[in-house]
């Protein structure tokens, strides 16, 4: 066999038991937090359902290293497959919070009615309403495992332990093996014109939500409470070893110079990134095209490794033009697709019930922005504001292809200081990169007062 082939078929082993851990593991968390929902940590649960989401991925590694590190080798199949387990689970309950939050409550006082079981329940009641976003997020972990990156690179990487995208990196930048990267590209767009036909097939772009939140049914169940502390466990945990590490050498870190060449730098990236992002996804949303709906499922199908590729290729060409912009690009390619499925829905639903009104009443496009648009929009522009942000200061992929070696980013200094296994400094870089993230995601909720009642 190959290199190539057994690189190929190891990104399908590991993507696929990964979905095997990660999708029921996170449909149990989210049916435990539904029918746990008036208990105390479950509210708190579900309020930190969205940080692993906006938590770089470089910072729950670390945090995932050293807590795991002490029982097993984390460098290893079983360490990436429960690396996933740990980051994408929550990702996974929150999406199907959302789906559960269709199911009618007249379904579950019926099923109160006829003495069902939980279990009854579950299988005939809830896993038919739910058939159609069990298939859509399992189809959605699946592509994303398979263009997995930042994980694999830390965990995985070497020759047993590869996946296409870390592998074109690795023959490119560290073996400067052309011939092998480009069999490595080629299998990478074969795997990704199979995955535009499963999607296709599945039909798994992002559907809509509702404006209006409607009520989670008002169940008890003192048997998931367990998975409740679990799911707080899952989420924190990570976080929590990387914050009272931290303490000990944050002075260190802090008197470290490139450290705030680092952070300035990533903070104009991502003050320039999060608005431009925001302006496209606002465009696409409003003026839809055939491009449109593409953008929401691009992540998924091609892998910002071959990207990279692409675009570095392309900077050695034209390189009179300065590497951010090739930075940008990237990031565009990252971060849109999020933030276009925030505000497709919302805006899609605020048209279909307000634009006939505002037609009838012969409102100006300038008109009913600000008296019916932006009042219903403010939450979700201000979340993808605020995720755009986040994502573009947390993100490694980009970096590790456009990066300046004598000014990084905030993101590639903390991989260098992890590859030097300089572990006190990495531990205050962590912390410092975890804050700014969430002080980013947060800062436009707070200008904008998204959770004032008016």
């Amino acid at each position: 066999m190959s290199y190539s082939l057994y690189v190929f078929l190891f990104t399908f082993k590991q993507a696929f038991f990964s979905v095997l851990l990660t999708v029921p593991l996170g449909i149990l968390m989210a049916r435990a937090l539904v029918w746990n929902q008036g208990w105390k940590p479950t509210q708190f649960c579900l309020k930190l359902l969205g940080i692993p989401l906006i938590t770089p991925a470089l910072v729950s590694i670390l945090g995932f290293i050293t807590l795991a590190g002490y029982f097993f080798n984390v460098y290893s199949f079983t360490g990436i497959l429960l690396a996933h387990l740990v980051f994408y689970s929550p990702f996974v309950a929150l999406f199907m919070i959302n789906s559960w939050h269709f199911i009618p409550e007249e379904h579950y006082r019926l099923s109160a009615q006829l003495h069902f079981s939980p279990w009854q329940i579950f299988a005939l009641m809830e896993a038919p309403q739910l058939r159609k976003s069990m298939i859509e997020i399992t189809w959605i972990t699946f592509c994303l495992f398979l263009n997995s990156f930042t994980t694999i690179m830390i965990l995985g990487g070497g020759p047993h332990h590869t996946t296409l995208s870390v592998a074109l990196y690795q023959s490119l930048f560290f073996f400067y093996n052309p011939t092998q990267g480009l069999n490595f590209a080629g299998l990478q767009v074969f795997l990704s014109f199979c995955l535009a036909a499963g999607t296709t097939l599945f039909k798994s772009l992002p559907h809509g939500s509702s404006l209006k939140m409607p009520a989670l049914p008002s169940l008890k169940s003192n048997f998931q409470k367990p998975l409740v502390i679990f799911s707080l466990f899952l989420i924190l945990a990570p976080l929590m070893v990387v914050a009272s590490f931290s303490f000990f050498s944050l002075s260190k870190t802090l008197s470290n110079p490139m450290l705030w060449h680092a952070l300035s730098r990533s903070l104009l990236i991502s003050g320039f990134m999060g608005p431009l992002c925001l302006l496209l996804t606002l465009a696409l949303v409003k003026y839809e095209t055939l491009f449109s709906k593409p953008l929401a499922s691009l992540y998924l199908l091609l892998p910002p490794a071959l990207l990279g590729v692409f675009l570095f290729c392309i900077s050695l060409e034209w390189d009179f033009l300065p590497p951010e912009i090739f930075l940008f690009l990237m990031q565009l390619f990252i971060v849109l697709p999020f933030s276009f499925r925030l505000l497709k829905g919302p805006y899609q639903i605020l048209q279909m019930t307000y634009h006939p009104t505002s037609h009838s009443l012969g409102l100006s496009s300038f008109q009913r922005f600000f008296l019916i648009e932006w009042p219903l929009l403010k939450k979700p522009l201000a979340t993808a504001l605020g995720l755009s942000l986040a994502l573009s200061l947390g993100d490694f992929q980009s970096l590790a292809f456009f990066a300046s070696p004598d000014i990084p980013g905030l993101s590639s200094l903390l991989y260098m200081q992890m590859g030097k296994y300089n572990f006190e400094e990495s531990m205050g870089t962590a912390l410092i990169l975890l804050l700014l993230c969430y002080l980013l995601y947060q800062l436009p909720h707070w200008v904008l007062r998204t959770n004032v009642r008016t």
